[in-house]
C-alpha cells in the first residue's frame, strides 16, 4: 500500500498546467518543517485544484496521496500525487 499523509506549508504560489486532454493540474511545493525538506505536490481532479489557489505562501496544508517517482535530468524525483487536500486554519 502506498498512502502518504504530510502536513506542511506552501513554499511558493501554486502553478496551473493542462494536459493535452485538457485536464487541469496544479503543482505546488510543500515545505515539511519536521523533516526539513520540500516535496512537490501534484493535484488533479478530485483533489480540488480549484481550491488550491486560495492558499498563499506560508499557508498550512495537509495532503494525502501516493508517492510517485519520475526520472528527470539524470536523477530520480519523488512527488506526492494528491488524493485529498485539507487547508488548516490557524
Amino acid at each position: 500500500m502506498n498512502r502518504v499523509f504530510l502536513a506542511g506549508s506552501l513554499r511558493a504560489a501554486p502553478e496551473t498546467a493542462f494536459t493535452p486532454m485538457g485536464q487541469k493540474i496544479v503543482v505546488f511545493p510543500l515545505w515539511i518543517e519536521d523533516g526539513g525538506f520540500t516535496i512537490e505536490v501534484m493535484a488533479t481532479g478530485d483533489a480540488g485544484p480549484a481550491e488550491i489557489h486560495r492558499g498563499t505562501v506560508g499557508t498550512r496544508v495537509m495532503v494525502s496521496g501516493t508517492l510517485t517517482k519520475s526520472h528527470m535530468k539524470s536523477r530520480d524525483v519523488f512527488r506526492l500525487k494528491a488524493n485529498k487536500i485539507l487547508w488548516m486554519e490557524e
